[in-house]
C-alpha cells in the first residue's frame, strides 16, 4: 500500500525534447514522479509548463501557471540555475575534479542529487558536504526496451554513444580491428553520431582515425527511438569502453533488451554491471581528462585496458551459452532500475528533506526498491 500525500506538489525543471540523455532523464523522471504526486514539468523552453497530473502527456501551456499553488519542492534535472530553499539539483560530472561552472551550480542549491555511489564519493572528494549529497539513480524504460529474437546474420557488437574522447571510441575501433579479421563473421555497429559538433560526420571521423574498415564496421545514422530499440535487439553484445559515465543510459537500455554489456569497471556503471550480468572491463590506469570539443581539461578519468577489452570481446563471441545467461541476468537487473524506482527513491529522499532538512543517502540497491512504501 502506498502512503502518499497527494497534496504535495513538485516542480521538475528540465529539457523535454531532443535525443540527449538529459532530455530523456528529465521527461521520464517527471512522468514517473507524477505517478506518486502531482508534478508540473517546467521545460527549458521559455518557461513552458507541462502539467503531467491528469494525463502523462497533457496539454502544454505557456506562461507561469498555477501561481496560487506554489510547489512544495523543486527538482532541477537540467536547465537554468533555479534557486529555491526546498529544491534539489542533479549533479552529474565525469572527471574527478569539478570545474568552476559545476561548483557554482552546487553552491546555488541546498540539496544535491547524483545518480551513483561513485558520483556521491566524487562530489564529497570535491569538498561538498556529505549531508548535502544523496544518491538518486536514473532509470530505464524497461516496458519499451524489451528483448526480442535476434535476426540472423553475423555476430554483432554494438556501441551507442556520441563520438568523443571520453567514450574511448577510437580505442574501441582499434581493439576490434586488431582482434577480429575480415574473414570472421563478426561486426561492430558504431552508433556514434555527435549532435553537439557542427557538421559532424561519422564517416569522416573514422577515416581521420586511420583505422581501416574491412567491411566489418557498420556506421550508424541518427534514428528514431523505435529504431534504436531495434538496433539494441539486433545486437549480441553491447560494448562501451568508456573512461567515465555519470550514469550510462545506453548501457541499461541494452541490458533491458537482454543484451549484456562490456563496460569499464569504473564510475556509475559499477552500481549495476557485474560478472553475473555483463563483462566488467579492467582499468589500466587513471589519466588526465582532456577533450577540446567539450572543454574538459581538469581532473582524471580511467584508461581502459585494451588487452582486456580484446579478451572480453573474443570471450563474448566464443562463449554463446555464457553470453545468453549474462543477457538474461542483464534484463533482470534493468527491470529493477526503472524510472518508477528512481521516482520512489526521489520521493523518499524529498520526504527526508522536508522532515529533517538533511539529505538521505539511498543506495541504488538491486532489491526492494519497487515495493517500498513511501510516507510523504
Amino acid at each position: 500500500m502506498q502512503l502518499l500525500n497527494r497534496r504535495m506538489h513538485i516542480d521538475v525543471f528540465g529539457k523535454s525534447t531532443g535525443s540527449t540523455g538529459w532530455a530523456t532523464h528529465a521527461f521520464n523522471f517527471a512522468a514517473a514522479m507524477d505517478g506518486l504526486a502531482p508534478v508540473r514539468f517546467r521545460t527549458s523552453s521559455k518557461e513552458a509548463i507541462l502539467n503531467l497530473t491528469g494525463g502523462l502527456r497533457g496539454p502544454l501551456f505557456r506562461g507561469l501557471l498555477f501561481k496560487k499553488r506554489p510547489a512544495d519542492f523543486g527538482v532541477v534535472v537540467s536547465g537554468r540555475p533555479f534557486v529555491k530553499e526546498r529544491s534539489a539539483r542533479w549533479i552529474v560530472w565525469e572527471t574527478t575534479e569539478l570545474p568552476e561552472s559545476q561548483r557554482e551550480l552546487c553552491a546555488t542549491t541546498r540539496f544535491l542529487w547524483t545518480p551513483s555511489t561513485w558520483g556521491r564519493q566524487n562530489l564529497i572528494a570535491n569538498g561538498i558536504e556529505a549531508s548535502r549529497v544523496a544518491v538518486v539513480p536514473e532509470g530505464v524504460d524497461a516496458d519499451f526496451f524489451q528483448p526480442a529474437p535476434k535476426p540472423p546474420g553475423r555476430f554483432r557488437f554494438l556501441t551507442v554513444g556520441k563520438w568523443e574522447n571520453r567514450k574511448f571510441t577510437e580505442g574501441l575501433l582499434r581493439a576490434f580491428t586488431e582482434e577480429f579479421g575480415a574473414d570472421e563473421p563478426v561486426e561492430l555497429h558504431l552508433h556514434a553520431h555527435n549532435p553537439y559538433l557542427a557538421n559532424f560526420s561519422l564517416k569522416a571521423k573514422v577515416e581521420q582515425s586511420g583505422i581501416p574498415n574491412k567491411g566489418n564496421i557498420i556506421l550508424g545514422e541518427p534514428c528514431s527511438l523505435p529504431q534504436l530499440r531495434s538496433l539494441y535487439q539486433s545486437a549480441d553484445c553491447f560494448v562501451l569502453p568508456t573512461r567515465a559515465e555519470g550514469w550510462g543510459l545506453p548501457i541499461l537500455e541494452s541490458m533491458a533488451c537482454g543484451v549484456p554489456a562490456i563496460v569499464t569497471h569504473y564510475s556509475a556503471p559499477v552500481d549495476y554491471i557485474n560478472e553475473a550480468n555483463g563483462y566488467p572491463l579492467q582499468v589500466a590506469r587513471m589519466v588526465e581528462a582532456h577533450d577540446d570539443d567539450f572543454n574538459i581539461h581538469s581532473g582524471m578519468w580511467a584508461e581502459p585496458d585494451v588487452a582486456h577489452l580484446r579478451h572480453l570481446m573474443r570471450s563474448a563471441y566464443q562463449n554463446r551459452e555464457e553470453l545468453i545467461e549474462k543477457g538474461r541476468m542483464a534484463r533482470l537487473t534493468a527491470e529493477k532500475f526503472t524510472w518508477n524506482n528512481a521516482a520512489n527513491v526521489a520521493l523518499r529522499t524529498i520526504h527526508q528533506h522536508l522532515q529533517s532538512g538533511q539529505n538521505v543517502v539511498v543506495q541504488p540497491a538491486l532489491d526492494g526498491l519497487e515495493s517500498d512504501p513511501l510516507a510523504i
